[in-house]
């Protein structure tokens, strides 16, 4: 009995098995992948919207009211968007989010302690938030392979917001 068609056939049924297999293990991979990084976009966009929803909530608190300036965190979900962003992120994500988030938490205090966003110590707080939430915002660009944007391409000088400002406008002119 010849043997050679038999081993020839096996040997091929395992060749085709393990390259079979390679694909599926690529395939899940890639799959893997890419429900993480749709995931961390998700967590990112969600991170800014709170960050941009509980902003707004800020604005319409009365000047000392702490708890209905922690209340604007909380309900806004800012806390929230933050442990997603703290257990998800990439290292550089993190770090452009836990500046935009404490340059927030920032601007909560300034309320709570008497000042609104209308007051110097209050405006500064909104400035310094501005910025940091761009730099958010391109980080999250860059982790994406998109490029930065400069704030020239936006009509603007810098990420701040100060020279478009009229209350920074209407103090300096």
């Amino acid at each position: 009995m010849d043997w050679m068609p038999l081993l020839s056939t096996g040997a091929g049924a395992l060749i085709a098995l393990s390259g079979s297999l390679l694909v599926d293990l690529r395939r899940e991979r890639d799959t893997r992948s890419r429900d993480r990084d749709l995931d961390r976009w998700r967590t990112c966009v969600d991170f800014a919207l709170a960050l941009d929803a509980t902003h707004t909530a800020l604005r319409s608190v009365p000047a000392g009211d702490r708890q209905a300036a922690s209340l604007a965190m909380t309900e806004a979900g800012a806390y929230q968007a933050r442990e997603r962003l703290l257990m998800s992120g990439t290292p550089d994500l993190v770090v452009a989010g836990e500046a935009a988030f404490h340059r927030l938490a920032a601007m909560r205090k300034v309320i709570g302690a008497g000042s609104d966003l209308r007051s110097p110590a209050g405006h500064d707080a909104y400035h310094e938030f501005a910025e940091t939430l761009w730099t958010f915002r391109m980080a999250v660009r860059k982790h994406f392979g998109h490029r930065a944007i400069q704030p020239g391409v936006l009509e603007r000088r810098d990420w701040s917001e100060r020279h478009e400002c009229a209350y920074c406008a209407a103090t300096t002119g």
